[in-house]
């Protein structure tokens, strides 16, 4: 049995049961999808999560080793960072690990396919492409239709347009 924070209120499971003999589909696909509708975004990664997370990517054990590694002092280089605050760390963690759990799935007008990218420089994801199987044609094409949305004469984010421009430029340097 559910308990009392993730029980849905009784209205909500006679409407799936509503909706289940209408439709005729098993009124617990309804209940599931609106407990997975109840959710809550998952928290931001903590400072030492980020920490751990960007001296694994860089195959360190801790800050020290991290700090004293060539590959990572040519990643911050040029940058002005202050690695005794979060905010660097979560924009190492963006470039090096990945798209934290809490900003997957976002909506709104700098998001594409799920992805802020403002925030994550993530071009396959961002063009809804398979980085094995794209072929130079397809990246173009991709980019043309998010161009036709996002391009600041038709109204888009003029940043949204650069980044795409970007995204599209990085991966077609590899083909």
């Amino acid at each position: 049995m559910a308990s009392k924070s993730t029980a849905l209120p009784q209205f909500v499971i006679d409407r799936a049961a509503e909706l289940a003999k209408r439709h005729g589909i098993d009124q617990q696909v309804f209940l599931e999808f609106a407990q997975f509708a109840r959710r809550k975004k998952p928290p931001e990664p903590s400072l030492p999560e980020l920490k751990a997370a960007v001296c694994k990517a860089f195959n360190c054990s801790n800050i020290t080793q991290l700090k004293q590694q060539e590959a990572f002092k040519v990643a911050i280089e040029g940058r002005d960072y202050n690695l005794r605050t979060k905010a660097p760390w979560l924009e190492l963690y963006r470039e090096w690990v990945g798209v934290p759990t809490n900003e997957r799935n976002e909506t709104g007008p700098t998001c594409i396919n799920g992805i802020d990218v403002l925030k994550n420089f993530r071009p396959w994801i961002v063009f809804g492409l398979d980085p094995k199987k794209a072929t130079a044609k397809d990246i173009k094409e991709a980019f043309r239709k998010l161009a036709k949305e996002h391009h600041p004469d038709t109204g888009g984010n003029p940043e949204v347009f650069s980044k795409l421009q970007q995204m599209r430029d990085s991966i077609l340097l590899g083909r």
